[in-house]
């Protein structure tokens, strides 16, 4: 527990409730560094003219636009839904493997979208003119600190197995919706 004695033998207690605030700091920073990136895109898009029009207008560069912004927001809207779960106090567990996707997916989703930036600025976005490319690099950390994406990613399928299995006992057997379901020999389980 943080803020009285934890006792010996509860550091690891100890440091999956340190980072529960630590990754959703990274997961919601993420989330702000996509959208900072994707509005400079944007707004440049608008105004940049090739081939006399803006590019903005050329399906390359609008697609870019319309998939980060439907990232962001599934990326926002996860990381919401975990800050809910963490509040209202939801098994440690369960809160485990929330923060674990949502800072996996939202640090994915910003690396995409600042990418996504990169490439519609073109040239001009490498340089010091805009702050993408200071993005690029602050996103790139992101995926890394407090526990890599890969790290999330055995948490995450340590923890949903967890609590998979042990539910499954009382769960709709949905398996049993399989039109061969009487020939149960023909499942195969060991080499």
């Amino acid at each position: 527990m943080l803020g009285g004695k934890a006792g010996i033998g509860n550091g690891t207690k100890v440091f999956h409730r340190m980072m529960v605030p630590e990754r959703m700091t990274s997961a919601c920073g993420a989330v702000g560094m996509g959208r900072a990136a994707i509005e400079i895109a944007a707004r440049y898009a608008d105004r940049r003219k090739a081939f006399g029009q803006k590019i903005r207008q050329f399906e390359g560069v609008s697609f870019k636009v319309a998939e980060s912004v439907t990232l962001l927001d599934a990326a926002r809207a996860l990381d919401y839904s975990v800050c809910r779960a963490v509040d209202a106090g939801e098994h440690p567990d369960r809160v485990r493997r929330l923060v674990s996707e949502a800072k996996k997916f939202s640090t994915e989703t910003a690396w995409t979208v600042v990418n996504h930036a990169m490439q519609i600025l073109g040239g001009i976005g490498y340089t010091d003119i805009f702050p993408v490319e200071r993005l690029l690099r602050d996103v790139r950390l992101i995926t890394i600190w407090t526990g890599t994406n890969e790290i999330m990613d055995l948490v995450i399928q340590h923890e949903y197995f967890r609590e998979f299995l042990a539910a499954e006992s009382t769960a709709r057997d949905v398996e049993s919706d399989a039109r061969g379901v009487e020939y149960p020999e023909e499942k195969e389980y060991n080499e």
